[in-house]
């Protein structure tokens, strides 16, 4: 209800708009002449409620798009382009000018966590944060449903969030606890350790 009613108030105030605009208010038609922009007609509004409500349909549409947005804007196109421009068509440009940058950034943050605590340790939430948050971002530039691009868009956020520095910060802590163990030092500087790897291996033995 709240998109139709949007929907709505839109078509009316373009509606309005448009006589104390005729002069201005006009696109580049094809062959390159001036044509003026028509209100809303009863079909082009109800052509614009079936966009939105098709988007909503689907999660994946949903999650990757503003559904609101895209049938404004397509019912704004549609207005400049009359019949001439297949629905699909609109629907696509329409696309382009809505992507939905804060349920992106959910759902990557949301994905993230399923997989950066194990590999992260105790850096993955503010790692998986930043994540969301950059990959929303430049998705927003362009949100595109091509593979590559995505993949581009995800090396680029993972970059900006340093996920290199991460591991390698790991990596190198796990060679520094390797050399302190080979150079016999490991259980000075961490007495606990010693009792703790004591235990474990008791407990183990004991099961069996």
């Amino acid at each position: 209800m709240k998109s139709l009613l949007c929907l709505f108030l839109l078509a009316i105030c373009l509606s309005f708009s448009v006589p104390a605009m005729a002069e201005d208010a006009s696109v580049r038609g094809v062959i390159g002449k001036e044509k003026k922009i028509t209100p809303a007609t009863p079909e082009q509004m109800e052509e614009a409620f079936k966009v939105s409500d098709e988007c909503k349909a689907y999660d994946y549409t949903n999650t990757h798009y503003d559904c609101d947005c895209i049938g404004m804007t397509f019912l704004e196109l549609r207005r400049k382009a009359g019949n001439a421009v297949q629905a699909f068509q609109l629907k696509e440009t329409a696309k382009k000018k809505c992507p939905n940058a804060p349920q992106m950034a959910g759902m990557i943050y949301t994905r993230c966590l399923a997989w950066a605590p194990s590999r992260l340790g105790e850096d993955y939430n503010a790692f998986c944060g930043c994540y969301g948050s950059e990959f929303a971002k430049i998705y927003a530039k362009n949100p595109s449903e091509n593979q590559l691009v995505r993949e581009y868009q995800m090396t680029r956020a993972l970059t900006a969030c340093n996920i290199g520095q991460v591991n390698q910060r790991k990596q190198d802590a796990q060679k520094m606890v390797r050399k302190l163990k080979q150079d016999g030092i490991y259980d000075e500087l961490l007495p606990g350790a010693a009792l703790s790897n004591d235990l474990t291996n008791k407990s183990t033995i004991k099961q069996k």
